[in-house]
């Protein structure tokens, strides 16, 4: 069998690009390696290796490519395949991430959000492609990798929190639902300024796209774990969004409260695992940040009767408790 670097090579050489540069991008937590490539006088191009004995996306990639530039969305152009090997040559949408540009000039927050508001709404009115639409007890399931990584988590404590939010869920996904990018985030869009439109959004990190209620990556835009986004810009942009597509308010917000429940519950324990089996510990900063979205998400009244035992059951990531993780 070939060697990764020489299956690589041999990649790279087919598509002409065997000479060029190689500049590692720095990972996050998945299992793929991202490679910026760059010819002088020709340009760049980003290699992304997936090997299929540990990350099976690649061909849910390409299709949501696909998907996405038949929406007019700003997904990356494929230059190149090897999808049985889990190769691919992107098209290089360069380092400017939307929150770095928030970062250097918040000023433009409003502007910037706004536009990607209109990202989501695209999105939301597209047909969407045959992907999995996992219900209520699979989304609530996905939760319970808090009670296994989670420092003092109490799994019988979030017992009754999770029959309320399987029974909302089941309730809220009997309305349309549309496509998910999942990890739809202010570090996964690019600022690509030059071009028109809402072509200026390069879009990330989509392989594990999946249907569900249209409210699902307005929730993770807006309870980013790694930019601060306040309590008041929240509610300014979920009102934003809502006098654009008109949805009912009242169910608006409450599903946004218990999609937010239930992804920042699952992200405490993603991001706890990561630390303790992955020794990945670049995100432990963060968790504080995620809890404050989780524990403002349990006050909305649906959760009333259980807030208190839920937040007894996942205590505030403390400094010693974060300690523990390393």
């Amino acid at each position: 069998m070939m060697d990764r670097p020489t299956n690589i090579d041999g990649f790279l050489s087919q598509a002409g690009w065997l000479d060029a540069e190689r500049q590692p991008l720095a990972a996050d937590l998945s299992r793929r390696a991202y490679t910026r490539l760059v010819k002088p006088g020709v340009g760049s191009a980003v290699l992304m290796d997936a090997p299929p004995d540990r990350d099976t996306s690649t061909p849910a990639f390409v299709e949501m490519t696909n998907w996405l530039r038949n929406a007019r969305l700003n997904a990356p152009e494929i230059y190149a395949s090897d999808i049985e090997s889990g190769l691919l040559l992107l098209e290089d949408f360069g380092d400017k991430q939307i929150a770095k540009v928030i970062d250097d000039n918040p000023e433009n927050r409003a502007a910037l959000y706004g536009d990607i508001l209109d990202v989501l709404i695209l999105i939301r009115s597209q047909e969407p492609p045959p992907l999995h639409c996992p219900d209520a007890a699979e989304l609530t399931t996905l939760t319970v990798v808090a009670d296994t990584h989670y420092p003092g988590a109490v799994p019988l404590g979030l017992t009754r929190f999770r029959a309320v939010l399987s029974d909302v869920m089941a309730t809220l996904l009997k309305s349309e639902l549309s496509v998910s990018l999942r990890d739809f985030h202010a570090s996964n869009i690019m600022w690509l300024p030059q071009r028109p439109g809402l072509q200026r959004f390069g879009l990330l990190d989509y392989q594990d796209a999946f249907l569900t209620h249209s409210v699902y990556d307005l929730v993770s835009l807006l309870t980013d774990a790694r930019t601060d986004v306040s309590k008041d810009f929240r509610q300014r942009m979920i009102a934003e969004y809502q006098s654009r597509t008109g949805d009912d308010m009242d169910q608006m917000r409450l599903a946004f409260s218990v999609f937010s429940a239930q992804r920042n519950l699952r992200i405490l324990g993603v991001f706890a695992r990561a630390a303790k089996d992955q020794g990945k510990s670049a995100h432990l900063n963060k968790m504080p940040r995620v809890h404050r979205y989780f524990a403002e998400a349990l006050q909305h009244p649906v959760f009333a009767d259980v807030t208190d035992e839920t937040l007894d059951a996942v205590p505030f990531p403390t400094a010693e408790l974060l300690e523990s993780l390393k």
